[in-house]
């Protein structure tokens, strides 16, 4: 396992896989996790943990008739040996070569044995934070990767801070030698290869979008801010594209207050909707019983399109996103069949203010100056209050400091309007209702073959 032919390791192992050696190791599971391998070398240990991380242990079951439980005991004996062998190594005195290798090693035993429980997250941390970033980009790729899994408290500082530093365009050396022999055929090359993509910064961004807590506002914006230039660059036919779907994944991983935040702060432009259509009507002035009788036996045979196209013409995409779209001051309704029942969400529709969330509730800020401000807290600190005062826009926000707040009243009136299917004929309410109900699955058995 030691050599450096990658098929050779790759060999060894399979033979070790079909070995009876290994059926028996984890048959005696107990005693493989109590083993003592610490006077063996340091790349026998790493050859090990890559080993066991990668092996088939559940077809034993098929192969070997073991039972689920001897299974589970089997793969927590493997993934115990192995993280003892890796925190018993000291990273920063491990060669390059050794430390890729430890953080492969780490990253397939949380991924194939079990995700890291709080005091391994922090004994790793204390390993590998101080030595990101280093000198070696490939190391700092790797390192910055696990360091965002581990939930690392510096990464994004750190990796931001790299994105926003002068950009290395990313130009390999073979692609230097083909322009060299011939500068006719390759001037449009080589003017590409000046405007390059620095392909360091965008492994950043790219990991990054995985992180979910400990962002600042500021790093926030420096993150954005960071796609404007990348766009800039010269890369292949996907390449914006995968730009933007890394912005778009980073910004569906924050927590909608944030997203809110990010929108209203102008880290990002907020979503901007094409020009709302207009139902066919004639509308009707529902009640909440004649939408529930209708709902009762009317689901199915329906229209996903209208649907979709009645959840933009009743104003509902400018403030809730749905499949990947739609604004961000209102709650994600992508997975609202998850939590609602026919009858939750009609009467959320109908009478908005019936059960109006803490995280969504309007409130009334007066000032000590007699200042009135409505809207919805959408950040508040040790210093001050930030209101969003129009859900249809989240750049209208107001900022007031505490120490000139008289008081703060919540309101009991949701901020979302009550009369939104008026203008929609039963057909529409029910293509609507499906469409919610939806998870935006074109292919529900409510929607028509």
């Amino acid at each position: 396992m030691q050599s450096r032919d990658r098929f050779l390791k790759f060999a060894v192992g399979n033979a070790f896989y079909h070995s009876r050696l290994f059926v028996d190791l984890m048959k005696n599971a107990e005693a493989l996790a109590e083993g003592d391998l610490s006077q063996a070398a340091t790349d026998d240990r790493l050859g090990i943990v890559i080993s066991f991380a990668r092996a088939p242990i559940a077809s034993l079951s098929k192969t070997e008739g073991m039972t689920e439980t001897e299974i589970t005991n089997a793969e927590e004996s493997v993934r115990t040996l192995s993280l003892r062998l890796l925190q018993g190594m000291k990273y920063s005195t491990l060669t390059k070569d050794q430390q890729l290798t430890y953080l492969r090693g780490m990253s397939l035993v949380f991924l194939r044995l079990g995700p890291p429980e709080e005091s391994e997250r922090n004994a790793f941390l204390e390993q590998l934070d101080g030595s990101f970033p280093g000198a070696d980009d490939e190391l700092n790729r790797e390192l910055c990767q696990a360091l965002v899994y581990l939930k690392s408290p510096t990464v994004i500082g750190k990796a931001v801070g790299l994105m926003t530093a002068e950009s290395r365009p990313t130009v390999t050396e073979d692609l230097q030698d083909l322009l060299a022999r011939n500068r006719g055929y390759g001037g449009a090359i080589a003017a590409s290869a000046a405007n390059a993509p620095d392909q360091q910064q965008v492994w950043y961004a790219f990991c990054l979008r995985n992180a979910k807590e400990g962002w600042t506002l500021d790093q926030r914006k420096a993150y954005f801010a960071w796609f404007e230039r990348a766009h800039r660059w010269a890369g292949g036919a996907s390449f914006h594209g995968f730009l933007k779907n890394i912005e778009e994944e980073c910004f569906l991983n924050a927590s909608e207050k944030d997203r809110l935040l990010i929108e209203a702060s102008g880290a990002r432009k907020p979503y901007a909707p094409p020009e709302l259509p207009k139902p066919a009507g004639p509308g009707h002035d529902w009640t909440l019983d004649e939408v529930r009788m209708l709902a009762e036996s009317g689901l199915k045979d329906r229209n996903f399109e209208n649907g979709q196209k009645m959840f933009a013409a009743t104003r509902c995409v400018i403030c809730h996103r749905f499949g990947g779209s739609g604004g961000a001051t209102g709650p994600d309704l992508t997975q609202l069949a998850g939590r609602f029942t026919v009858k939750d969400l009609t009467e959320a529709i109908m009478d908005p203010s019936k059960v109006v969330s803490d995280q969504y509730r309007a409130s009334t800020v007066v000032t000590t100056a007699g200042l009135s401000v409505t809207g919805r807290i959408i950040a508040e600190n040790a210093t001050s209050v930030t209101v969003l005062t129009n859900p249809e826009d989240p750049t209208k926000i107001v900022e007031l400091a505490k120490s000139e707040i008289d008081e703060i009243q919540p309101s009991t009136v949701s901020i979302m309007p009550a009369d939104l299917l008026k203008p929609l004929n039963q057909e529409e309410v029910l293509d609507l209702l499906a469409y919610l109900l939806s998870r935006g699955d074109k292919g529900n058995g409510m929607f028509r073959r």
